[in-house]
């Protein structure tokens, strides 16, 4: 009997419920700190509290495929305190998501809940706090915000959140673009380390992969259809909302535009032109190329002579069919290399 019971315990670890909170949609995933008023052993004096617990790092996973994006976020927090604390952990979700898993680590056990009545929750949440056991009442919080009561927050420890959501992205002109929110809550606390990951697959080619706030490594698949996105930022920098477009585009050339204007400003915009990767050898235009070369004696220092030949062989060698070529050479003068 022991044995179910606890199997029923650890099941209903986390679970949703819908609440009301004033609370803006758009912040950082935070954890809201208070001391323990259900721990068996009442804090015997009162100590000061972050407005929020540190977050120690972020790592994010998403998976795009025909504009559904599937995003798994891990969070860890810090409690710099010498108490158990418990706290409300508030998370934006975007207008059209849907979070599909919530879990919290005790230590090494990873703990995945469901989802039940407000009423219930509550009920269950106070009856496992009383007991000391770890659950996340996951809740709605007003629009489009999520919000989880957590305990036990041990003192001078992590504690790890997750959370998984899908949500159907905008296509504007063909662009598709993606958020997530890294800074518009970092007023209320420090954000350590973020590295992130976004796949995507696309049933068109993809075009013109760019983010605005953050540096990214791109790595493309040979047929064009298959991307991999990722970024990091260390501890210490301001953070800032990950924002990331692509266009999806099977014509030859894929176009993106990208605008902004404040109120009572001038606008701005950035246009972005790329061509398909797939050229067939029918639709390759014959071309007419002409190679400067420097052969001044400056060249003749550090092997530059040969690095030039090198480059200037790999880019006749790169010609195809039907494509002209001529070298200029200069040394205070300029030589057209003769026909023939």
């Amino acid at each position: 009997m022991r044995n179910r019971s606890l199997t029923a315990c650890l099941f209903l670890n986390v679970l949703v419920i819908l609440a009301a909170t004033a609370m803006s949609a758009s912040a950082q995933g935070v954890i809201i700190p208070r001391q323990c008023e259900n721990c068996p052993e009442r804090p015997r004096r009162p100590i000061q509290l972050p407005r929020a617990l540190p977050i120690k790092s972020i790592k994010l996973d998403t998976k795009i495929a025909a504009q559904v994006a599937t995003t798994h976020v891990e969070q860890v927090f810090r409690n710099d305190t010498d108490q158990t604390l418990e706290g409300t952990y508030f998370f934006p979700i975007p207008e059209t998501a849907s979070v599909s898993e919530f879990a919290i680590w005790d230590g090494e056990r990873r703990l995945v809940g469901e989802v039940r009545s407000r009423e219930e929750a509550r009920r269950i949440y106070d009856e496992i706090v009383r007991r000391q056991r770890d659950p996340g009442l996951l809740e709605y919080a007003g629009k489009n915000l999520f919000q989880a009561s957590i305990f036990p927050i041990p003192p001078r420890s992590d504690k790890k959140l997750e959370l998984t959501y899908t949500q159907v992205l905008r296509a504007e002109g063909g662009t598709v673009a993606y958020r997530y929110p890294l800074g518009t809550g970092h007023n209320l606390t420090n954000i350590g380390t973020v590295a992130g990951r976004v796949e995507i697959e696309g049933g068109d080619q993809l075009r013109n992969i760019y983010s605005p706030s953050h540096a990214i490594d791109v790595k493309s698949s040979r047929e064009g259809t298959r991307a991999s996105v990722s970024f990091a930022s260390t501890a210490g920098r301001e953070a800032q909302d990950f924002q990331l477009f692509y266009t999806l585009s099977d014509a030859d050339f894929g176009l993106t535009l990208l605008t902004h204007r404040e109120p009572g400003k001038d606008g701005y915009f950035l246009l972005m032109l790329s061509p398909k990767d797939n050229w067939t050898e029918a639709e390759y235009a014959a071309k007419d190329i002409v190679f400067v070369l420097d052969t001044s004696g400056s060249m003749a220092e550090e092997g530059k002579m040969e690095k030039a030949r090198a480059a200037l062989l790999f880019g006749v060698k790169s010609l195809r069919d039907g494509d002209r070529y001529n070298v200029i050479s200069f040394a205070g003068e300029e030589r057209l290399m003769e026909s023939g």
